[in-house]
């Protein structure tokens, strides 16, 4: 018994940094990355603002898998938390990676002109990074890949969402009491209130 208190921390813990992984990644996807100063042909000097979402495509599909895991970390358990938590740290590496890449101008500038499908010869004069996006997403992937070394690690130990609601049968894995019959008999689409059934 003492140990479910912490492991049910544990577990709301986990939950809060999916969440909050979500929304990080979702907004890291709509925000810009980089401004550009872009000479077009025929056009000269046109200022371009990269989204997030035009940088590193994988940021929005991210934040959904984020929440979807919350569900997944609820219903399922022992192995299963752990693949979970194997395909929340493998998705943590993307993001990571683009972060860590945004150093680079000319990485960034080369990501920024193909997302923004300006004409083959156009010629960048300069970039800024807009450091807010990068800076969501790096934090987001941190907490989706923490969500996913907890799931790992200590997901087999924390508490199932539900199993209070299953039927006393599939509790317990001895005699079944007079009362667990119950459940039995309205899977069986009998009436157990009514007159004639023993309670």
């Amino acid at each position: 018994m003492p140990e479910r208190a912490p492991s049910r921390r544990a577990l709301a813990a986990t939950i809060t940094a999916l969440v909050a992984a979500s929304v990080m990644l979702g907004g890291a996807a709509t925000l810009g990355w980089a401004q550009l100063a872009v000479q077009v042909p025929l056009h000269g000097i046109v200022p371009v603002r990269v989204d997030g979402s035009a940088v590193l495509p994988v940021l929005g599909p991210l934040a959904v898998l984020a929440l979807a895991a919350v569900a997944a970390a609820l219903a399922t358990a022992g192995w299963a938390r752990g693949l979970l938590g194997a395909l929340l740290l493998a998705a943590a590496v993307p993001p990571i990676v683009a972060v860590l890449r945004v150093a680079d101008g000319r990485w960034l500038t080369g990501a920024a002109i193909a997302a923004a499908q300006l004409p083959a010869r156009s010629v960048p004069l300069g970039s800024a990074v807009l450091f807010a996006g990068p800076a969501l997403a790096a934090g987001g992937a941190l907490l989706l890949a923490t969500a996913g070394v907890a799931l790992g690690v200590r997901g087999h130990r924390m508490p199932r969402l539900g199993r209070r609601y299953q039927a006393p049968t599939a509790r317990s894995g001895g005699d079944v009491p007079p009362e667990g019959r119950f459940w039995e008999r309205m899977d069986a689409g009998e009436d157990p209130t009514a007159s004639g059934h023993p309670r």
